[in-house]
């Protein structure tokens, strides 16, 4: 009954709130499972950078070497790409589990039901801002002048939160009824790195259907991340606003639904 209370309230506040509420736990908790993906390991935390080291490292190959792409600082730019297509594509994917997987948890204590793709995404973020530190890093060794410009990726992670946490709260929800979402997911989102501007550069597309690949946001916001750091340069930000507006009306749907159906999880479940 307690529970079936507290439901009722907090169906009534805004996501917003139920952010604010439960902020200590969610940034809390994300920590935790940053800890427990790299627990067991011999390097630890230093394996946040390696991993997309080495990826950076294989592409990079494959790119210069196989396709012959000259490219300059194509390592850098690379990089950029990977950081933030792996907080948009790992976030998704474990919200596509996220209620699921926390059934013994909301059995015991509740919590509105769109806290649980929070973790994961806060979880990312951290892994993200790691793994930034790479690329400045490379920046410096590469001679890549830093500018104020690089403070301008702060509205570009904004948006890309929030066009995450969209996303990851409807597919949150429909990943209660439809157990192999994942699955599915696996293969939309392997389509879809293909058209995003992670290996290849689509500044100058010019193949029939190439305004469909611009419509992608991750081709706006991996741009706009490399136009902050590698560039020197401003991101479009009416781009980032349209993605903004878009991402803020996915988050209400998403909220919408969980609140509506979260009384339903545990007997679906």
């Amino acid at each position: 009954m307690k529970s079936d209370n507290s439901s009722k309230v907090n169906r009534n506040r805004s996501v917003l709130k139920i952010l604010w509420k439960n902020h200590e736990y969610i940034l809390y908790y994300a920590g935790i499972l940053l800890k427990q993906r790299v627990a067991g390991s011999y390097l630890g935390f230093l394996w946040l950078i390696l991993q997309p080291l080495m990826f950076m490292l294989i592409y990079t190959f494959v790119v210069t070497m196989i396709f012959q792409n000259r490219m300059e600082h194509f390592n850098i730019y690379v990089l950029i790409g990977l950081n933030a297509w792996t907080l948009f594509q790992r976030s998704v994917m474990m919200a596509a589990t996220a209620i699921v997987r926390n059934k013994v948890i909301f059995e015991q204590v509740y919590f509105h039901k769109s806290v649980y793709p929070s973790l994961y995404l806060a979880s990312y973020v951290y892994e993200f801002l790691i793994s930034t530190s790479l690329v400045f890093v490379m920046m410096f060794f590469n001679g890549i002048p830093f500018t104020w410009h690089i403070i301008e990726i702060i509205p570009v992670l904004l948006a890309t939160v929030l066009f995450t946490y969209g996303c990851s709260l409807i597919i949150a929800h429909i990943g209660v009824y439809l157990f192999d979402l994942a699955n599915i997911l696996e293969f939309v989102l392997r389509f879809m790195f293909y058209l995003s501007p992670i290996m290849w550069n689509f500044a100058n597309l010019n193949f029939r259907g190439a305004w469909v690949v611009k419509l992608n946001p991750m081709y706006v916001l991996i741009g706009s991340f490399r136009s902050c750091l590698l560039y020197g340069k401003s991101p479009v930000y009416g781009y980032l606003l349209i993605i903004a507006i878009v991402s803020c009306v996915l988050i209400q749907v998403g909220y919408s639904l969980i609140s509506r159906y979260e009384n339903e999880y545990a007997r679906i479940i």
